[in-house]
């Protein structure tokens, strides 16, 4: 741990969180969940894009083509064209290719069943084998999707408030936050408690944790926060210098 909280351990600081995450922002509740092609080929599309253009593309895949078969078997440039929205689509059109190709050379068929035979950490690894499959991607198409296993999602939003509350180090990716904190969470927490939890720390990265400056003092987790303590106290110091004024000139000094 790189900073000191009000609790016994890591494990008490996530409850604490979670707890207050809930009541700040309510429960949240999932859309239906996609079967775990779906999800997957979600994943490979959604980064570093907005939700809702991840979503027109999925559709417009689906529209397209009918099933995840023809997209395997279509031409990169007809993928790319219809994903043309989301950001990088040159680069996510061939791997969507090519993770398909390989899930189906594999399996013998294009599906993500055989996963339900490993471990939680051996199905993370399979995943992220796949071209273009990151920790958030493989943890996504296994927790969000009718699999509903016990992996922790955590993107780019969630990331940045765990480095801000100093449980992650400063320059962690999303597979190092993600075995630093998975070994600490409650083994009572079910799939949708992680994500449910995920979709808070989510949701306050949106609106209140956001990049740069963040909105500390409207924050249910700022009295656990060192960043948000430190961004008090400058501001409180600041307010005070310019109470306090410019100080009075001293005394000029005289000749001898």
């Amino acid at each position: 741990m790189q900073s000191s909280f009000p609790f016994d351990g890591s494990q008490s600081i996530l409850i604490e969180i979670n707890q207050r995450l809930a009541d700040a922002f309510g429960r949240p509740t999932r859309s239906p969940l996609l079967d775990p092609i779906s999800q997957l080929v979600w994943g490979i599309l959604s980064g570093r894009t907005y939700t809702s253009v991840t979503q027109e593309s999925l559709t417009v895949l689906q529209d397209m083509f009918g099933t995840w078969e023809a997209v395997r078997d279509a031409p990169v440039a007809e993928i790319e064209r219809a994903i043309a929205k989301v950001t990088f689509a040159d680069i996510k059109a061939p791997r969507l290719k090519a993770a398909l190709e390989q899930i189906t050379g594999l399996f013998g068929r294009l599906t993500l069943t055989p996963l339900l035979n490993k471990s939680d950490a051996e199905a993370l690894y399979w995943l992220e084998q796949l071209p273009g499959v990151g920790r958030k991607a493989s943890a996504a198409t296994l927790n969000f999707s009718t699999m509903r296993r016990s992996t922790l999602v955590i993107d780019t939003h969630h990331l940045r408030i765990l480095k801000r509350l100093r449980l992650v180090r400063q320059n962690a990716d999303l597979s190092e936050a993600y075995d630093r904190i998975m070994p600490d969470l409650p083994e009572t927490w079910s799939a949708e408690e992680l994500d449910a939890h995920h979709q808070m720390m989510k949701l306050l990265g949106q609106t209140i944790c956001r990049h740069g400056l963040p909105g500390c003092a409207s924050c249910p987790l700022r009295t656990l926060c060192p960043t948000a303590k430190a961004t008090t106290r400058k501001a409180s110091q600041a307010t005070q210098t310019q109470n306090e004024g410019p100080r009075p000139p001293g005394p000029r000094p005289t000749g001898r």
